[in-house]
């Protein structure tokens, strides 16, 4: 014999068809109309002059997947917008459209004159992902603005496609200093430790700014290579921390026993970091050595190396 709640839990089954038998199709209606009246409101927003209303405007337009032809060509037209707040997010709410319908917008305008919508397609189809937008962003790795480059490198990154590592390699040495930066971020995203040779010759090259530095270390540690222990080593008397930071990291990872005295020194090192200081990230490196057997602990006397 069922019980009392089977028999509510019944009833309420009964009740909620009912409802959407009688009202179902009311709803729905309901539901178009003010979204189709929230769009138009959005649509007014994209052209506010407060860049607050703009970026609110993009995002509330990335919520439906389903925006229709003006919607989508406004998005586009906000990608050149002169705020970078207002361009990301209509990055974004073009990768939240129904692909078949963005795909041939943002790939066309990855030619548009405009670079900045140029830069923000690719933003959008990063985001998007998949083979077929990491075969299109290639096709523009040349482009002869450096934002634009930079934006493609860091789409190609977030994609994350291994086969694309060798197509990357080159940026590394674009006479532009956010091209590189964003080249050793993608890379290190990606991981292949294909390039850690590549990598390494990049933080080693005289003069290289701080954050390329920062950008190449930190991929070197995502990706590290026995090949780059010389650099790793220099890196560790790097002047920024963050830097002797991802060094030690990179270092402990694929180190042999010639890193183990400066790692022992670099424990001493104070200087904070995000998560702890190098000296911690040293003493981290230093335990993962002796654990893979590159260098036997110091704290058992008359120990020999493996």
């Amino acid at each position: 014999m069922p019980s009392t709640f089977d028999h509510l839990l019944q009833r309420i089954k009964v009740l909620s068809r009912d409802f959407r038998q009688r009202y179902g199709a009311r709803w729905a209606t309901w539901r178009a109309s003010a979204d189709s009246g929230s769009e138009r409101a959005y649509l007014l927003g994209l052209r506010a002059p407060e860049p607050s209303r703009r970026w609110q405007a993009a995002a509330g337009l990335g919520r439906n997947p389903q925006r229709s032809s003006e919607a989508l060509a406004a998005l586009l037209e906000a990608l050149a917008d002169p705020e970078p707040f207002v361009r990301w997010h209509a990055a974004e709410a073009l990768a939240a459209q129904e692909i078949s319908h963005t795909y041939p917008l943002l790939r066309a305008a990855l030619a548009d004159p405009e670079p900045l919508r140029r830069a923000g397609a690719a933003e959008a189809l990063g985001i998007v992902g998949g083979e077929a937008a990491a075969q299109v962003l290639v096709q523009y790795l040349n482009d002869p603005v450096p934002e634009v480059r930079a934006a493609v490198v860091s789409a190609i990154g977030r994609i994350g496609d291994p086969t694309k590592v060798a197509v990357l390699l080159p940026l590394l040495s674009d006479p532009n200093a956010d091209v590189r930066g964003a080249a050793a971020h993608a890379l290190g995203r990606i991981g292949d430790p294909k390039a850690a040779a590549a990598l390494a010759d990049a933080l080693a090259w005289p003069g290289q700014p701080l954050l390329v530095r920062r950008a190449l270390a930190a991929a070197l540690a995502r990706a590290p290579h026995p090949d780059a222990q010389p650099t790793l080593l220099q890196a560790l008397t790097d002047p920024d921390p963050q830097v002797r930071g991802y060094a030690a990291e990179a270092l402990g990872q694929v180190g042999n026993e010639a890193v183990h005295a400066a790692l022992l020194a670099a424990q001493s090192d104070r200087q904070v970091l995000l998560k702890g200081t190098v000296g911690d990230h040293a003493a981290r490196a230093l335990s993962l050595l002796e654990r893979r057997g590159r260098r036997t602990s110091p704290a058992s006397p008359g120990s020999e190396e493996s």
